[in-house]
């Protein structure tokens, strides 16, 4: 693997080198490296970097393509501008909001996500079983219960948990990772509503049910839908405060798909009595957050680092696809000038 320089040590190596091989800069987590290197071999030299503004910035100064399986640093126009080699970049995840893609489009540069990509990505359930943990913490006020005994307390009828047998869960987007939570759903005995107009077909484990419904019927209500245009703000403060008395909200898609002061006021108000955050709207800086600050002293909200679909196991099948279509790009394109 080769080792980050400075740039304009690398931009000197390049012009030494007369036709270098294509440098790919990753950036993501260290267990998906080997996975990597063995697909790209001698095709392109690896430059790994860990998630850090300029360490990123001064290794895509040089790069011909960026791999990005982190999703913590966000690639700005200016980081853009600034790498005149750039040919490709791939995010070995479904959405990719914290890149200017407009900044990439007005250089011809293709942003390659896994959206679309079903033949890796269903057979991938670590977003789905991350959001059932979520779903059945807050059933079972887990996070209250730990902390109540780690105070040295034994006192059960404080935390009295959900049965999910015979509730209705309500998925919101129906697609690989919606349906993998019907499936969970239905094994705990659950009843299944769905809600996703762009479902061609539906799993007999759902049913069809237009959103106003499926708000007011679901004990659970989940969300699995990718960051759009058309979706942001898909969950509104209407769609809040149709819920359901004492519902439980998950999201584990992206923050800005929901109105987050609106489902505060419903927490605030019992009309969530729970929720299980995996993303936030501005992560990774979340100490401004308003939901982030009132989880502080509110266990009935748990919040984890956007921790889905990190699974080792998935990470090396994702970033080992992204570096094929990578190389795939890099061969069918000439060289930047």
């Amino acid at each position: 693997m080769m080792v980050p320089r400075p740039g304009p040590a690398r931009e000197n190596e390049r012009s030494a080198r007369g036709t270098p091989a294509p440098v790919i800069v990753y950036c993501g987590p260290s267990e998906a490296v080997e996975a990597l290197t063995e697909v790209v071999g001698p095709a392109a030299g690896v430059v790994a970097v860990p998630p850090e503004d300029a360490r990123v910035a001064e290794a895509l100064a040089a790069a011909d393509a960026y791999l990005d399986a982190s999703m913590k640093v966000r690639i700005t126009k200016a980081v853009i501008d600034a790498a005149p080699h750039l040919r490709v970049v791939a995010v070995a995840a479904t959405g990719a909001d914290h890149v200017d893609a407009a900044a990439l489009a007005a250089r011809g540069i293709p942003l390659l996500t896994l959206r679309g990509q079903t033949e890796v990505l269903r057979g991938l359930t670590p977003a789905a079983e991350h959001s059932w943990l979520l779903l059945m913490a807050c059933a079972r006020q887990l996070t209250a219960a730990r902390e109540h005994v780690r105070g040295g307390r034994w006192n059960r009828l404080e935390f009295p948990g959900i049965m999910l047998k015979g509730r209705t869960l309500g998925i919101v987007g129906c697609g690989r990772i919606g349906q993998w939570m019907a499936r969970y759903g239905s094994a705990f005995g659950m009843r299944c509503i769905g809600y996703d107009p762009g479902l061609p077909v539906w799993p007999e484990m759902i049913t069809p049910t237009p959103l106003d419904s499926l708000l007011t019927e679901a004990d659970f209500v989940t969300l699995h839908v990718p960051l759009t245009d058309a979706t942001v703000g898909l969950l509104d403060r209407a769609c809040f405060q149709r819920m359901k008395r004492g519902s439980v909200f998950v999201n584990t898609s992206r923050g800005d798909l929901i109105d987050e002061t609106a489902l505060l006021d419903a927490l605030k108000d019992g009309r969530v009595v729970a929720a299980g955050l995996d993303v936030l709207r501005g992560e990774p800086e979340i100490t401004a957050n308003p939901l982030w600050q009132y989880a502080r002293d509110h266990p009935n909200v748990i919040i984890t680092p956007h921790i889905g679909g990190f699974s080792p196991d998935a990470v090396r099948v994702v970033v080992a696809h992204s570096a094929r279509r990578i190389l795939d790009h890099l061969a069918s394109a000439s060289p930047a000038s």
